[in-house]
């Protein structure tokens, strides 16, 4: 029987790291800090970061907190998608609580039940 998907790519432990480098570099984190900061020791963070061990599911949720960013992003990048609107979002709701970011959600979630009326 054929499935109407692609078959599954292994995963890229290598393009993780970059992303979990380049992220830790822009907020001017060093692996030290970012091992702290996670509870991980910092040659693990180092071998993440060339892509040279796996990480456990916890390892990346630590991570991906420390960093802001989302698991999804590490992981399902390769997915086609309109790549500005998670950025332009990403941006917008840099420096919010959790409180004004579930707020934010709210208010898309209202505005696309209606979207059409909009315009």
């Amino acid at each position: 029987m054929k499935y109407p998907i692609e078959p599954i790519e292994p995963i890229d432990y290598k393009e993780i790291g970059e992303k979990i480098r380049k992220q830790r570099e822009r907020l001017g984190l060093t692996q030290e800090q970012l091992s702290e900061i996670c509870d991980l020791s910092t040659s693990f963070v180092g071998h993440i970061e060339r892509g040279s061990r796996k990480l456990s599911v916890d390892s990346l949720y630590r991570l991906a907190s420390a960093l802001d960013m989302s698991a999804d992003y590490l992981l399902f990048d390769r997915i086609q998608r309109d790549s500005s609107v998670p950025e332009e979002i990403s941006f917008l709701l840099r420096g919010c609580n959790k409180k004004e970011r579930q707020q934010f959600w709210r208010i898309v979630k209202v505005l696309a039940r209606y979207v059409d009326e909009l315009f």
